[in-house]
């Protein structure tokens, strides 16, 4: 065959052209069988399904108007999951008289067939559409490609919400305010890579904390007290996480002098030791930066005797640090927070007006009442010296940096290559400034596009430092326009790839952003440039080498982040007076056990239903006591074998997953069991009727959240869903809004005084309210009396959650949502990892020699 020249028909046309072909014969193919779709299903529908479906009953699904248009995405949809619940025997529900099996059969293999076209014709360009770089992987991209570190996720704007995860490309958009921001971005990553000059002197702050003239004069309107030696920190009663007092202004870097000149490492050391403790107490040490409204927990430390603590820090001229204290006992009587000043009668009457809870508004009040200060100005240290509960005493602060190990840093040297420095740290260029443009971009592109470089690529991106050089512009400036255009093009923000089975590159791009959120390591780039990377043996390899390398915590934290939504840890805040002993400390603490058990699954391949029951948790001492486990020690998260008796084990018993299924002052068993079902077994209920009302728990303690659903489940368009939503929010009322287990609610309003301490005194802030119930009886009839007995049910279904498990990683991986025309491949996978009790690690090797993973 003679292909004419005035075509220009090149093979990827061909391949075009011919997927164009079938997926018109599939389109024809899905019209015409339609009809035999509609008569297979028709004496089904009609005969038993119209019966609590068609458009005169109240139900969330109207068969009799629905249509059998599988082209409409809305009717597809709805076809899939009539097809699902068909093939798992779901419907007709119990009691309704099932129609003959020959008719199911016939009307579920007549769906299957026309939902499978329908599918295949919407993949005219491949399985998974053109997918962008999510914020967090273009920043973990730059960090990689130009050895920095760099807050960049927080300049792109939010991902989609609409998607379970945010790398479905197709619920990713791109808009003029995503432009900028790349560009913006790109400013400051190449602002913190080219770092030219004289080599930043290494300096060093000490903060002496006692004989800092600003830490002085701000302790003389503080509750922290100074010693000869340091100042102590106490806890403000009225903010239990310190962020909220006035002892991180106090106690911040760049309040008492210090300013960071220089991005990089720095060596900190903090000298303290506990100051009239008789129990372990916490030092935290925070990064915050005010410019950027952020603060992050750089570490934790129990506090015994006389410590120096010292750690590592990435620092920017913009940082700062404080120390901040936590699990201090606080005093236990009223007189004891001070020695004896001012009036105590006008003390007692604040106490008498308050009634039961005066003392607690004594305490909320001190500080601003004027018993308590000094009329002349005198330092409230000087007034309060025999305050008895515990504190830390902060002796100084050591900043030393920044830490080089040669200059230029690594992230120059990337950019510039061979090019020298003169006396002055400038670079001193030995050819044509264009041509060095050609050589930087020649050599760092194929690194940013993940790929070889198309021809003409590299001269096409050079070319734009031209006009800054005809202006006699610094080569640093010219060369930046490059730069700046290469990382927020296409072809760094997108990943490539064309129909059918991936190349090496774009393979191995799929599987750096599955495990490493970021660009391949030149170890995987070598193996890509071989093309041996498509052999199972060698992808098998590469997947151990990556899931062993610290960087697929990146992948553990995004995941588990967008699959259990811990992302949204930070969005309620817990009642101070339900929940005093939430902290800064157990804050932390409750993320990383999460984190920390899902890595242990991938580190140990242990099976998946470790998911919902185990043996084992991560936790520090913080936690530990919050969970009732005795005997650890230290502020260092570790692999902790549970008790026996403890009702911890698996996802759903942790603070982390607790808490984001709660409010902050209440729980309600409706949002915890949509959790179980849509985020553990991918059953997801179907939305509300508009009419259905709302479920608020009563903080009170006049009701129960049980006898208020009782009340919502009378109205049976709600109690379809509620006897499957109920039963797993019930199972989860043993334990309250910030996962500590409970036998009774806590009240604002009616109850009984708890007969506990909090921090070494009396609990003043809550009562202890109604009894909890965690009972309940699921679909199937059976029935529970608490968490244990129903994780005990929930394994039942192992293998649906195992199944589900298993699709959320390749959506998560592939970018794609798991199609009808997917199905099988899924069920295969699933069926042989049964076999070997779906071990985690093995099923994230499976999916990534599926032709899922491995095909656009």
């Amino acid at each position: 065959m003679t292909i004419p020249n005035k075509l220009h028909v090149t093979i990827p046309n061909v391949n075009r052209i011919l997927s164009a072909f079938f997926a018109s014969l599939l389109i024809l193919s899905s019209v015409t069988l339609a009809q035999s779709f509609e008569a297979d299903v028709a004496a089904l529908v009609e005969g038993t399904c119209f019966r609590c479906h068609d458009a005169e009953t109240e139900t969330p699904l109207d068969l009799e108007n629905l249509g059998y248009d599988l082209t409409e995405p809305a009717a597809f949809r709805t076809w899939v999951r009539v097809f699902e619940r068909l093939e798992a025997g779901e419907m007709p529900p119990r009691g309704v008289k099932r129609p003959p099996q020959r008719l199911v059969d016939a009307a579920l293999g007549a769906l299957k067939e026309d939902l499978l076209a329908a599918d295949l014709a919407t993949r005219e360009s491949g399985r998974v559409a053109l997918r962008r770089l999510t914020r967090r992987e273009y920043e973990y991209t730059v960090e990689d490609l130009l050895l920095i570190e760099a807050d960049l996720a927080s300049l792109l704007p939010a991902e989609s919400a609409s998607a379970g995860f945010d790398t479905v490309a197709l619920e990713q958009g791109i808009s003029p305010i995503h432009a900028r921001s790349y560009l913006e971005a790109a400013d400051q990553a190449l602002d913190a890579a080219i770092r030219l000059g004289r080599s930043p002197t290494r300096a060093r702050w000490k903060i002496d904390y006692p004989n800092s003239p600003n830490a002085y004069r701000k302790v003389r309107s503080s509750v922290n007290k100074r010693l000869d030696d340091a100042v102590v920190m106490f806890i403000d009663e009225n903010h239990r996480n310190t962020s909220g007092s006035s002892s991180p202004r106090l106690m911040a870097s760049d309040g008492n002098g210090v300013s960071i000149p220089h991005p990089g490492l720095y060596r900190v050391t903090v000298e303290a030791y506990p100051y009239q403790a008789e129990t372990p107490v916490t030092l935290l040490l925070f990064r915050g930066n005010r410019k950027a409204g952020t603060r992050q927990a750089l570490g934790a430390f129990d506090l015994v005797a006389p410590r120096s603590l010292e750690l590592t820090a990435y620092l920017r001229p913009s940082d700062h640090l404080y120390p901040e204290v936590a699990d201090l006992d606080w005093v236990t009587e009223i007189d004891d927070f001070y020695a004896p000043i001012g009036d105590w009668s006008e003390a007692a009457n604040l106490i008498v007006a308050g009634g039961p809870r005066g003392p607690k508004r004594l305490l909320n009040n001190r500080l601003h009442h004027p018993m308590f200060y000094n009329p002349t100005g005198g330092a409230l240290a000087d007034w309060a010296p025999t305050y008895k509960g515990e504190g830390v005493a902060v002796k100084s602060l050591t900043i030393d940096g920044p830490l080089l190990e040669a200059w230029p840093p690594p992230s120059t040297r990337r950019l510039f290559g061979d090019i020298e420095l003169d006396a002055e740290g400038d670079l001193e260029l030995t050819k044509d400034p264009y041509d060095h443009v050609v050589d930087i971009v020649s050599g760092l592109a194929p690194i940013a596009f993940r790929r070889p470089l198309e021809e003409g690529e590299a001269e096409a991106f050079a070319s734009l430092a031209k006009p800054a050089i005809a202006q006699g512009r610094s080569f640093v400036d010219a060369v930046r326009v490059p730069l700046r255009a290469m990382l927020s093009a296409p072809q760094f923000l997108y990943l490539s790839g064309e129909i059918g089975g991936l190349d090496g590159f774009a393979l191995a791009s799929r599987l750096s952003y599955f495990l490493w959120k970021s660009m391949p390591d030149e170890e995987l780039f070598a193996v890509a440039r071989r093309g041996t990377l498509s052999d199972p043996e060698v992808l098998a390899n590469e997947v151990e080498r990556m899931l062993d390398d610290p960087k697929s915590m990146r992948f553990v934290k995004d995941f588990v982040g967008q699959w259990l939504r811990l992302y949204e840890l930070n969005l309620t805040t817990p009642d101070e007076r339900l929940y005093p002993e939430y902290d800064d400390l157990l804050h932390h603490s409750i993320q990383q056990e999460t984190e920390l058990f899902f890595a242990e699954l991938i580190a140990g391949d242990l099976a998946a239903r470790n998911l919902i029951d185990s043996d084992f948790t991560f936790l520090n001492r913080r936690l530990a006591e919050h969970y009732g486990i005795p005997g650890v020690v230290g502020q260092q998260m570790r692999k902790v074998s549970l008790p026996e008796d403890s009702p911890r084990g698996g996802l759903l018993t942790q603070a982390s997953i607790l808490k984001i299924t709660a409010n902050g002052t209440t729980t309600s068993p409706v949002f915890r069991g949509n959790f179980v079902l849509s985020n553990l077994l991918g059953q997801p209920p179907n939305p509300p009727p508009a009419n259905a009302g709302s479920v608020e728990p009563d903080t009170r303690g006049a009701t129960t959240i049980r006898e208020i659903l009782a009340k919502h489940r009378e109205i049976e368009t709600c109690n379809v869903c509620h006897r499957a939503i109920d039963p797993p929010g019930f199972a989860l009322e043993s334990f309250d809004p910030i996962g500590g287990y409970r036998n009774r609610y806590r009240s604002t309003g009616e109850g009984d005084p708890p007969h506990t301490t909090l921090y070494g005194r009396p609990i003043l802030e809550y009562l202890n309210g109604p009894p909890v119930d965690a009972a309940g009886t699921t679909p199937e009839g059976k029935t529970f009396a608490g968490i244990e007995e129903y994780k005990r049910l929930l394994l039942e279904q192992e293998d649906q959650i195992a199944r589900h498990f298993l699709s959320q990683l390749i959506v998560y991986a592939t970018g794609a949502e798991i199609g009808f025309a997917d199905r099988d491949e899924v069920a295969q996978m699933a069926a042989h990892s049964r076999e070997s009790g779906y071990p985690v690690r093995a099923m994230i090797h499976q999916i990534t020699q599926s032709s899922l993973f491995r095909e656009k």
